[in-house]
């Protein structure tokens, strides 16, 4: 037999060894990941189904889940309906003439439309890119009736102008007030 023949009978049989491991390996990992999923950490008890050992979470049975109250919900909407707003109309750039006021129409009282939307009569182009984003990092409820609510906003405003990017934290007071069934902006003042 030729040197050649030998080498390559002898490459192969060594890569034929390392597939055979490799295969061996992956299988066994399988079946321990499989086993491990079904069964409680720890416990060795079957979860039947539940997805507590994938997520790392086990919740004991018997456990009280709190449910929220019908004003808790409205406080959570409110607070909610506030950050879009802020978000949506704290949001702009010159590429997009108005775009944030149109879009927070839905969000407002005729009052604060009226005041919004007056900047929309100004035709002044500007030559200059400048851009802002405004992104909500937390909110609180300062103020709740039945009809009326204040909610304070920490956001960060990125501004972009001609590339110059800067960040900015701003914090923004909004009044909600209940118009019907549904809550709407009536004030908002940047700080």
């Amino acid at each position: 037999m030729s040197l050649r023949a030998r080498i390559f009978i002898i490459i192969s049989v060594i890569v034929l060894f390392i597939l055979a491991v490799s295969i061996f390996l992956f299988v066994r990992s399988k079946k321990n990941n499989i086993t491990s999923t079904n069964e409680l950490p720890g416990t060795g008890a079957s979860q039947q189904g539940d997805q507590a050992a994938v997520s790392g979470t086990v919740i004991p049975s018997g456990v009280p889940v709190k449910t929220l109250t019908a004003e808790e919900m409205e406080k959570n909407s409110v607070e909610q309906l506030a950050k879009i707003f802020v978000e949506r109309y704290g949001t702009y750039s010159t590429d997009n003439e108005f775009q944030n006021i149109t879009e927070s129409q839905s969000l407002v009282t005729g009052q604060l439309w009226t005041k919004i939307s007056a900047a929309m009569k100004v035709k002044n182009k500007p030559t200059v890119f400048f851009g802002v984003t405004t992104k909500v990092v937390s909110t609180v409820l300062s103020d709740w009736s039945s009809d009326k609510a204040v909610v304070v906003l920490k956001t960060i405003r990125t501004e972009n102008k001609e590339g110059v990017v800067k960040n900015n934290y701003q914090n923004a007071t909004v009044g909600m007030v209940k118009v019907g069934a549904n809550w709407l902006a009536d004030t908002i003042i940047w700080n």
